[in-house]
């Protein structure tokens, strides 16, 4: 059965009224429809317009283009195609000039030998690379080389000169990722994001005209690279997580921005405490605390508090655990939101507040001391949370772990299977692997007592783990 195209126009165009083309003519991208499509890389439209005005049909423009042709179909009817080297491809396939559509030309490259970077894998290995990743916290600039991610071998041209569009392109592109991550994942977007991140970070060879676009262009290479090394993480990827981070971390003392620093360490925490080590976390915590504090960004810092209060509970320290999430209720409370740098905002809604100090309860409620006190505030805190949430995303889900865990705790069997399911449902569309982590804690808990309602929910969710 042959599909048809929406036309530019709005009409509906059968495949099989124009003859099979070959190659597309190189006037064809000089046509200014053309373009415009090509400099907005909207896939879709370029597609239709090779359909409508110039006869390929879908086949031969996804033979060319590497994809099925069912794909062609879904790109002309909206899907967006954001990933870099699938732009290459494209503009390899079609013959499209690649300057046409901002990408980079691959003559020659260069060859070099970049030895692979310090292994992570071991606390030993982390103990040097956190030991060293500290001077930044105290104004140092320690090398930390030996660690970061390596360059590709993809030879990609750059301006001569970095202007303030290529950085607002930079910021706009990492801006858009990180929309898509906090809805669907790490997983929707990372290799996207990576693809771009290849480009923006070889805009370093070019000359910044300024030393305030200099350091513009740093504290967006920071961001993206702390975005990165996010979505990994999120991948449960979090050696390149850690690689990534640091990358955000020496690329952020570039650009003097304090407040990307501490979103490095931050999140370095984050990667620590979900594999199981609250003392390394709180360390990393602490060394962003004190960046955000010097930057006086109060979302920030509240962001730390936060996540100060949660190593403390793993660790089981009650009062360090109430005194850090008071902190950060104060800072948040005090903060100017409006003003909040972009990777905080997440942070300045109500909602996130609530769900952080859910999942926090819930730490310490792990400890049988603090059991029904903190597992029926972890609940009353997520489900305030979910009451707030106004759109579907990893963070509703993380709420739904956090409701069906303190049940759990509860020993309330009846209401754990709602929830674990909600989360299972999430993860058809949400690709985070750090996600399925929590929800196994769930299963951990249950999983000794033998009620067969619960041992369903333990299969189910083991099942989902695994696939």
């Amino acid at each position: 059965m042959l599909l048809s195209l929406p036309s530019v126009d709005g009409a509906v165009v059968n495949v099989d009224r124009f003859s099979q083309m070959t190659h597309p003519d190189q006037s064809w991208w000089d046509e200014p429809a053309m373009r415009s499509a090509l400099a907005r890389r909207d896939v879709g439209q370029i597609f239709m317009l090779l359909n409508r005005r110039h006869g390929m049909t879908q086949r031969r423009i996804a033979e060319l283009a590497g994809f099925a042709a069912s794909e062609v179909y879904e790109i002309t009817r909206g899907r967006q195609v954001m990933a870099y080297d699938v732009l290459v491809r494209i503009a390899e396939g079609l013959g499209i000039p690649r300057a046409l559509m901002g990408l980079g030309y691959g003559t020659e490259p260069t060859q070099e030998h970049h030895p692979e970077p310090l292994p992570l894998g071991e606390p030993e290995h982390r103990k040097h690379f956190i030991a060293a990743l500290a001077g930044f916290a105290v104004g140092g600039s320690p090398d930390i080389e030996a660690w970061l991610p390596r360059p590709g071998e993809q030879s990609v041209s750059v301006p001569e000169v970095v202007n303030s569009e290529a950085i607002a392109t930079v910021r706009e592109v990492t801006q858009r990722h990180r929309e898509l991550d906090a809805a669907y994942g790490g997983g929707s977007c990372r290799d996207s994001a990576r693809g771009y991140l290849a480009w923006a970070s070889c805009l370093t060879r070019s000359r910044c005209q300024t030393p305030d676009l200099s350091a513009g262009l740093y504290a967006e290479l920071a961001d993206l690279h702390n975005l990165v090394g996010w979505m990994s993480h999120d991948l449960g990827e979090h050696m390149e997580a850690r690689r990534h981070l640091a990358q955000g971390l020496v690329y952020a003392q570039k650009a003097g921005d304090s407040t990307l620093m501490a979103d490095a360490y931050y999140r370095l925490g984050r990667v620590s405490i979900h594999q199981g080590n609250p003392a390394e976390a709180l360390h990393l915590f602490q060394l962003g605390q004190i960046v955000a504090t010097n930057s006086n960004c109060l979302t920030s810092v509240a962001i730390l508090h936060a996540n100060i209060a949660w190593a403390h509970a793993r660790m089981g320290n009650a009062p360090a655990m109430r005194d850090s999430l008071a902190r950060a209720r104060d800072e948040i409370g005090r903060a100017d939101t409006t003003q909040a740098p972009q990777w905080t905002r997440f942070f300045c809604e109500p909602a996130d507040l609530e769900g952080m100090s859910g999942v926090v309860h819930s730490a310490l409620a792990r400890y049988s001391q603090y059991r029904k006190q903190h597992a029926a505030l972890a609940l009353t805190h997520a489900g305030r949370a979910l009451e707030r949430r106004t759109e579907t995303s990893r963070s509703g889900a993380f709420d739904h772990v956090t409701m069906a865990l303190g049940y759990a705790l509860l020993g309330e069997q009846d209401k754990v299977a709602p929830h674990t399911q909600a989360v299972l449902d999430a993860a058809r569309h949400v690709r985070s692997r750090r996600l399925l982590d929590r929800l196994s804690d769930v299963a951990d808990v249950i999983e000794p007592r033998q009620d067969k309602q619960l041992a369903e929910v333990v299969t189910a969710i083991r099942a989902r783990v695994a696939a």
